[in-house]
């Protein structure tokens, strides 16, 4: 018997939910309807022809938390098949800024232009959103419960960030439009986009902002206020194929931690925002229903979305701390977006040995999949934290305070993750030129793997002075802008990272972090080959994904997955440790 939607999903439900079919050939590509004046000038709903258009995106009126301002809460008259109504979705706001952007314009609103009785309907016309906003002469971003005065404009036009043009972004911020998932994957679906607000010195007009002009004022207010989250910018001009070559991990992370009246609208959101034209046979839905169950099983039909176009950049963001897949039985080899990682949001299959593992599939049992696999022999623990006494060093639960000991040129200072790279260079440095045991040994291995270049194997570990070569490094002008960037996977917050290094049944040592709670001695370590990087490369492919599996198999054959890490460096292929296949439940 399927569960309901607000139970939990095993893998086989998730499966269930996700049937569908990625064939376009019986899904209308092109809106319905739109909005046209008649000669009376009232808005009515006519089939669309080919008229060139505006869409509106709005957030829908209902919410007692909404509050819309002035004439947003003035319905305007349309015209439907049904008769003449007065419409809240339509308000005298939105048709005023309509009219005004081009009379001659003909208006897309989902609301009016899909028939929201026929379930099938909404289902195919939700399957092409993205050439309904594509295909939009502009988009008109209606951010109803926001005023702003005509002069306020003028603080847009600053070229750094004030006190003033924060406050005004922190405002315009505010707006509801922003925390809806649907709202955000209209603006990123849009060719073009202006978002309108009330005027505050004149009753029932609009102030209307470009949004390139937004986001240039909400980016220089982000260098005073880091809370200032970031948001996607419109991708709508880019052809088909190119928004296609976008992946789940990043698309998901749009959308995946914002407001929606039915959650599992999620999963046809992701499928939207890459190019997906996915058509489910029966997706399940749970409106107006607020459960962190949902939110899990729509998690779970996105990881499996993803495998269906063969995008597999949700593996490479299974690591993260509060994955809540962690461990989980059946999805325990499951992503979820990691908010400015660049690995999983860039990921391309021709730069991973994907075609040595042509067939991986997910079915009822797990995952299924070819790969590379090790034991973890031994695991040195890390942690590195600095306070204002300095940087505190703890190897296997000792710690000392340690120091580059030398002049660091400014440009190490600029930016926080060159400050974490030179305090992760520090305690290599320290580590590997005393007497710490393997560690050492260790150190200098990741330390060549943080210096190297295009390689695949194991560089050799670093000789001589380390605290030489730091110094040389610390002299000069920051240049490893690349492998900074890569490495913030280990630091938990601004100051402290947390890692392992670990040497594995094939003799090699990798530097890992992730989510496995306790010791990762016995534990094996699973690579499938479409996340295996064919070369390590600046400037994304410079960390490797892995599954850590319980050691035994169960009575099915099955290993369970009890957490994932990223790391530097891969499991050899010698000795029989590569071309492994697994079933991962």
């Amino acid at each position: 018997m399927s569960p309901t939607p607000s139970q939990s999903f095993s893998l086989k439900d998730a499966l269930e939910a996700c049937t569908g079919s990625a064939s376009s050939h019986d899904i209308h590509d092109k809106p319905l309807r739109v909005l046209s004046r008649n000669p009376d000038g009232v808005y009515e709903v006519v089939p669309f022809r080919g008229q060139p258009y505006v869409a509106i995106s709005y957030c829908w009126p209902g919410s007692p938390t909404f509050r819309r301002l002035s004439t947003s809460s003035e319905p305007t008259p349309v015209l439907t098949p049904s008769g003449l109504v007065s419409s809240q979705h339509f308000s005298l706001f939105i048709s005023h800024a309509a009219h005004s952007y081009d009379p001659s314009l003909a208006v897309w609103v989902d609301f009016h232009c899909i028939n929201q009785n026929d379930p099938d309907e909404k289902t195919a016309q939700v399957a092409i959103m993205q050439r309904i906003y594509t295909g939009a002469k502009i988009t008109m971003v209606m951010l109803e419960d926001v005023a702003l005065r005509p002069e306020d404009r003028l603080l847009f036009a600053t070229p750094h960030a004030t006190k003033e043009s924060l406050a005004l972004a922190r405002h315009v911020l505010s707006a509801r439009w922003f925390s809806r998932a649907w709202c955000s994957q209209e603006l990123v679906l849009s060719r073009h986009a202006h978002l309108y607000v009330h005027n505050l010195s004149q009753e029932g007009h609009f102030v209307s902002i470009p949004s390139d002009t937004l986001w240039h004022i909400i980016d220089s207010a982000r260098n005073r206020d880091a809370s200032i989250p970031v948001f996607p910018q419109p991708r709508g001009a880019l052809p088909d194929t190119a928004m296609a070559k976008s992946t789940c991990a990043w698309a998901l992370g749009i959308v995946h931690r914002l407001g929606c009246s039915d959650d599992y609208d999620k999963a046809s959101l992701l499928c939207n925002l890459v190019r997906f034209i996915y058509r489910f046979v029966s997706r399940p839905t749970a409106f107006n229903v607020d459960s962190p169950i949902i939110r899990l099983n729509v998690l779970k039909m996105a990881n499996i979305i993803a495998f269906k176009r063969r995008d597999f950049s949700l593996l490479l963001a299974n690591h993260g701390l509060h994955n809540p897949l962690r461990s989980s039985v059946g999805f325990g080899w499951a992503g979820e977006p990691i908010e400015g990682d660049r690995a999983s949001a860039t990921y391309a299959l021709k730069d991973f040995q994907a075609g040595k593992d042509p067939e991986i599939t997910l079915d009822d049992a797990g995952l299924i999949a070819r790969g590379c696999l090790a034991r973890v022999v031994q695991e040195n623990t890390w942690e590195l934290h600095r306070d204002p006494t300095g940087l505190h060093l703890t190897v296997n639960g000792y710690t000392r305070v340690v120091s580059s000991g030398s002049r660091v040129h400014p440009s190490w200072t600029w930016r926080r993750d060159a400050l974490h790279l030179r305090d992760l260079l520090i305690a290599l440095a320290s580590v590997g030129g005393h007497g710490w045991a393997d560690a050492s040994h260790h150190a200098r291995i990741i330390f060549a793997y943080l210096l190297s270049i295009d390689y695949d194997l194991q560089p050799e570990p670093i000789t001589g002075d380390l605290g030489d070569l730091t110094h040389s490094f610390f002299c000069d002008l920051f240049s490893l802008k690349d492998i900074a960037a890569a490495m913030s996977f280990v630091w938990r917050t601004p100051g402290l990272a947390v890692f392992s290094t670990v040497r594995l049944s094939d003799d090699s040592v990798l530097l890992v972090c992730g989510n496995v709670s306790g010791s990762l001695v016995g534990r094996l370590l699973f690579q499938p080959y479409v996340i295996r990087p064919k070369l390590f490369s600046p400037p994304v492919v410079l960390t490797a994904n892995f599954m850590v599996l319980e050691n035994r198999r169960s009575p099915q054959g099955s290993h369970r997955c009890i957490g994932c890490v990223r790391g530097l460096g891969m499991i050899s292929e010698a000795n029989g440790h590569g071309g492994q296949v697994l079933c991962i439940a």
